[in-house]
């Protein structure tokens, strides 16, 4: 805790004061409490829910968890994870007890957190989140704050209902300064790469019009045979051994631990995931592989989680590999988000797309978001039809 050291007072007229504060081991039953009140049992982040997690992101200095506290009651909570090697942070699990929302408490302990780290102390160069689209607060919170808008995340989670996110990030100059310009994108992702140039002014990109070996879909992408692997630390553990190879090198995941390997009985392919069997949701963290095509990976990755009950699984892919891009949307992920400086190796910041594909009927009736993400949606179902339907059409014999 030596690093860190934030408290606000908050006065309220006639009230007694709110008082933000870095949160202790000893509020641990009552921010469980505070989360149970606004969303139910159905809050789908483990370190809220796991106690064990939960003490070790209070008293670790990767992470800034704090609360606001008024006559002993945990009323407002909130967590920034902090990568000091990759200078990365991501702010999640914003929550202000329904009475409390008219004191501003969510704008204040995020702005707290962020100018600790990104001006007093200097430790990251980016801050991302992403906001739920249940209402327009979150999105309007950040949007407050400087953070950018980058995408959608469609169909995301699923708890009662499927759930859609937003992506958001908070670039200081320094993140800007080392970034690799003139991104060499597919063009379905230059859309996506628009709405974020006219937001920080970035140079146009480069457009490639490359094509894959199943670009024509006129044969069917061949299967790997995966094994599944779900003993958490025995992934963990390997996963820490493996130096990604291949199309791996250009794929990046941050703030996850992978929980589930993906390998085929020769072992020339190892995928690693971080999957939720509660809200049905995975991601790929990285791997090793033999396979020439990425396509090929991915829709075997596909298939093997939608058996394994997942509804959505995504890969974040760097913007300089038109290649690895193509072979991505062969397989039906498509574009979604675009993320500038995501990935830093050797001083310097690299640009990703996401990509998603999802098993479930996509369901926006309760998505509820502001202008600039409903563009970023547009351009997602745009590609979702041309790539689930309209090529139905297209392949009809004349």
């Amino acid at each position: 805790m030596a690093l860190k050291k934030i408290e606000r007072v908050i006065k309220t007229e006639g009230k007694p004061d709110i008082i933000i504060r870095l949160a202790k081991v000893q509020d641990m039953r009552r921010i469980q409490m505070l989360y149970a009140e606004v969303y139910g049992a159905s809050y789908p982040i483990p370190i809220i829910m796991d106690k064990g997690l939960m003490r070790h992101a209070i008293e670790d200095n990767d992470y800034y968890w704090l609360v606001a506290e008024c006559q002993g009651r945990v009323v407002g909570s909130l967590v920034y994870a902090l990568d000091m090697f990759y200078r990365n942070s991501k702010a999640f699990g914003a929550v202000v007890s329904q009475e409390f929302r008219k004191h501003n408490l969510a704008f204040m302990m995020m702005k707290l957190v962020l100018d600790d780290i990104t001006v007093n102390k200097n430790l990251v160069d980016l801050v991302y989140a992403t906001t739920r689209t249940a209402n327009h607060a979150p999105q309007r919170l950040t949007e407050s704050l400087g953070f950018i808008k980058l995408g959608i995340f469609p169909n995301t989670h699923k708890v009662q209902d499927n759930e859609t996110h937003c992506l958001t990030a908070y670039f200081t100059d320094r993140a800007l300064q080392c970034r690799r310009k003139i991104p060499r994108i597919i063009p379905e992702v230059e859309p996506f790469y628009e709405i974020v140039r006219k937001q920080i002014k970035l140079e146009p990109a480069q457009v490639k019009n490359v094509k894959g070996d199943y670009s024509d879909h006129k044969q069917r992408i061949p299967l790997l045979n995966f094994e599944v692997i779900t003993a958490p630390e025995f992934v963990k553990a390997r996963y820490r051994k493996t130096k990604h190879t291949s199309f791996f090198e250009h794929i990046v995941m941050p703030f996850h631990e992978p929980n589930l390997l993906l390998i085929t009985p020769d072992q020339g392919t190892e995928v690693y995931l971080t999957y939720s069997q509660k809200d049905k949701y995975s991601v790929i963290v990285g791997g090793v592989t033999n396979e020439a095509s990425f396509a090929v990976v991915l829709e075997s990755v596909a298939r093997k989680v939608s058996d394994l009950d997942m509804a959505y699984v995504e890969v974040i892919i760097d913007a300089y590999s038109p290649a690895i891009q193509r072979d991505a949307l062969d397989a039906r992920f498509i574009p979604s988000a675009y993320f500038p400086c995501a990935k830093r190796m050797g001083g310097k910041r690299y640009d990703c797309i996401v990509f998603s594909r999802t098993f479930d009927v996509l369901d926006f009736r309760n998505v509820k978001i502001i202008s600039l993400y409903k563009n970023f949606l547009r351009e997602y179902l745009k590609l979702w039809r041309e790539n689930y339907i309209e090529l139905v059409f297209k392949s009809e014999p004349k």
